[in-house]
């Protein structure tokens, strides 16, 4: 008999309401993860972009120093 005092009674509404809470939670880190995984990729294509520029700027300077262009 004590057991049941420790139950507490809930409505269909109530039990609604934390399920909808409970996949707004859900939904929230989701899409913090899927935020975090964008910009890692964003951060690992700048990275190669950035290398990438930095070896066609050491192509054109070589280039320039071959066919004696002056630098301005």
């Amino acid at each position: 008999m004590a057991k049941n005092k420790l139950v507490k009674n809930i409505t269909i509404d109530e039990l609604a309401q934390m399920v909808q809470e409970g996949f707004a939670k859900t939904a929230s880190k989701e899409q913090v993860d899927r935020i975090e995984k964008d910009i890692k990729e964003i951060k690992y294509d700048l990275k190669e972009t950035t290398k990438r520029t930095d070896k066609l700027e050491m192509q054109v300077d070589y280039v320039e120093n071959v066919l004696a262009i002056k630098k301005n």
